[in-house]
């Protein structure tokens, strides 16, 4: 049997991701322990207990979500269980990117924090926005956003299309696709 492992992306995250395995696995509360050093965050407190509005911002979110994934993934490897392929969705792809070899978790883990606090930083800076068109083909999409002036910026799924643009915009054309869809 050929296994490949893939790893999400931000927006997979809520509050209480990972306890399972935490509770169950010593290496998932070693991974836990060795990430919250690097980042000098309770990230353990942040997964498992929220709130959920600080663990939704990006400068937390990131480093929460490449953990988790990397513990689930060190639990797996510990039992034995090796792939042939990974990929990652966005964020997901660090993660995959550290299981391949490419990086060590401890470089890896920074990176994410950078970009998370660069990611941060711009939204800050920007009046810009993005959300996600669920349940429209690609072309009512693509058609309201060259209406109202927003970008279709990432095409997940058939059926699920991001969206980029000014927030004012964005608001606009989450109310017009919500009336057509």
């Amino acid at each position: 049997m050929r296994i490949a492992f893939l790893f999400p992306g931000q927006g997979s995250q809520y509050v209480g991701m990972g306890r399972e395995f935490y509770t169950s696995y010593k290496k998932m509360r070693e991974v836990f322990r060795q990430a919250s050093h690097v980042l000098d965050l309770d990230l353990k407190e942040l997964c498992f207990e929220g709130p959920e509005e600080e663990l939704r911002k990006t400068i937390n979110t990131q480093p929460a979500i490449f953990t988790v994934s990397w513990g689930i993934y060190s639990i797996l490897r510990e039992k034995g269980i090796r792939c042939e392929v990974v990929a990652g969705h966005s964020l997901g792809e660090y993660t995959a990117m550290a299981a391949a070899g490419v990086m060590d978790y401890s470089a890896a883990l920074k990176l994410v924090r950078r970009r998370a606090e660069l990611m941060d930083e711009v939204s800050r800076t920007v009046d810009g926005g993005m959300a996600a068109v669920i349940g429209l083909p690609k072309e009512r999409v693509t058609s309201a956003c060259q209406e109202i002036g927003v970008e279709a910026v990432n095409f997940n799924s058939p059926l699920q299309i991001v969206i980029s643009g000014e927030r004012k915009k964005i608001k606009e054309a989450v109310n017009i696709l919500s009336q057509r869809g």
